[in-house]
């Protein structure tokens, strides 16, 4: 196989203060301390941001996709080029690598230390070999009923065990324990078959949009794996966002078991994430109605009650790594992007009214926000050591 030529790109910043860095702040702060007042902040007020917003030059590509965080740093994939699709790697987020990948793969997905590129029928695992990325040479081909590239942008392909798990939009579950073949380990989901989405079916939810195909969102947890699916059995198995959903979970991914755990009253969910622990969930109730759920088991859920979220607000995406959280959504009239981030799931600042994007990445020191309208522009936060506590 040719080795492939890495081209790397490294474009400085433009320099300009940081988003979000208010001088006039500093100055009231100064005449508040010699004037003797105590000025208090809002709950979510973080007496420390702890990150500095900045714009950066991506890679200077279009239909730039599948952005995810890697071991150390991050990667996405570029549209076809004449070079066929490229893979980009970054560090930090500001220098990008580029090389040229097989096949044509249009998502990615981080798997242990290394990458997992694939298309709707077959992937290929890419592992870090010193400073390239190396491709393994033998091709995963997916079952006929498995459908990889999902609506939500989420990667269907989940690492767990030292294998592979993916689920059907039938609502059958695969494993590949060797990342190459896949067995079906669940035949008969307790969860019901998938129904056909053109067929008439009743739901209580009002989502901003409803799109398909789809698969439940699912992530690994401290105890084994959590789904969201809904409990309606008329709903569709394959629509995205997931109405009313049911929790189930998995030490294995083979055995499945439903709790009583539910988000009704027409609740629907967009998107989940896991960190330390805790498990967080965004969705709403009806167009810009939107809500977000905290849980430290997955079974016992609760509203949260920051970051607050005013009306007319749709919510999308839920991210976290080991640098913190990140919250994106938009306005319900309007295509502007509002979210907040989070060091600890608690305390939490709103984004600075110049980043826009829903799709997004953390890494330990990086925080990455990219808006597929306005390439080759990322925004980027780096942590500044602040306490993220609240007053």
């Amino acid at each position: 196989m040719t080795k492939p030529v890495d081209t790397l790109v490294e474009i400085p910043p433009p320099e300009v203060p940081p988003a979000g860095t208010n001088w006039w702040g500093l100055s009231v702060v100064s005449l508040a301390m010699i004037a003797g007042v105590v000025v208090f902040a809002s709950a979510t007020s973080p007496r420390i941001p702890t990150f500095e917003w900045g714009p950066h030059t991506g890679p200077p590509e279009v239909n730039l996709d599948s952005l995810v965080a890697t071991d150390d740093g991050f990667a996405m994939l570029s549209g076809m080029t004449a070079e066929g699709v490229v893979l980009w790697t970054s560090v930090d987020g500001s220098g990008w690598k580029s090389q040229p990948l097989s096949a044509a793969p249009s998502q990615l997905a981080s798997i242990d230390e290394g990458l997992f590129a694939y298309s709707v029928l077959q992937g290929r695992m890419i592992e870090r070999v010193g400073d390239r990325w190396i491709e393994a040479p033998g091709v995963t081909n997916f079952p006929d009923e498995i459908r990889a590239r999902q609506s939500s942008g989420r990667p269907s392909i989940i690492g767990f065990g030292g294998g592979m798990l993916a689920m059907s939009l039938f609502g059958d579950v695969w494993w590949s324990a060797d990342r190459v073949e896949f067995d079906e380990v669940v035949t008969d989901p307790g969860w019901g078959p998938g129904s056909e989405v053109e067929l008439a079916f009743d739901s209580m939810c009002n989502p901003p949009s409803r799109t398909s195909p789809d698969v439940p969102p699912v992530v690994e947890t401290d105890a084994g794996l959590l789904a969201l699916i809904s409990r309606n059995p008329a709903e569709p198995f394959g629509l995205w966002p997931v109405c009313e959903p049911r929790v189930w979970l998995s030490s294995d991914g083979a055995t499945w078991t439903a709790t009583e755990s539910t988000l009704e009253g027409g609740a629907y969910v967009y998107d989940l994430a896991v960190r330390e622990g805790v498990i967080n969930a965004v969705g709403g109730y009806g167009i810009g109605q939107s809500a977000a759920w905290t849980s430290s088991d997955g079974v016992n859920w609760e509203p949260m009650t920051q970051p607050a979220v005013d009306a007319g607000i749709d919510l999308y995406a839920i991210e976290a790594d080991s640098a913190g959280w990140v919250i994106l959504g938009r306005q319900t009239e309007g295509s502007g992007t509002v979210g907040w981030t989070s060091v600890d799931g608690v305390c939490w600042e709103e984004l600075p009214w110049q980043v826009g994007g829903l799709a997004t990445a953390i890494e330990d020191e990086h925080l990455l926000i990219l808006d597929r309208t306005s390439y080759p522009e990322i925004w980027r936060a780096s942590v500044t050591g602040g306490s993220g506590s609240c007053r």
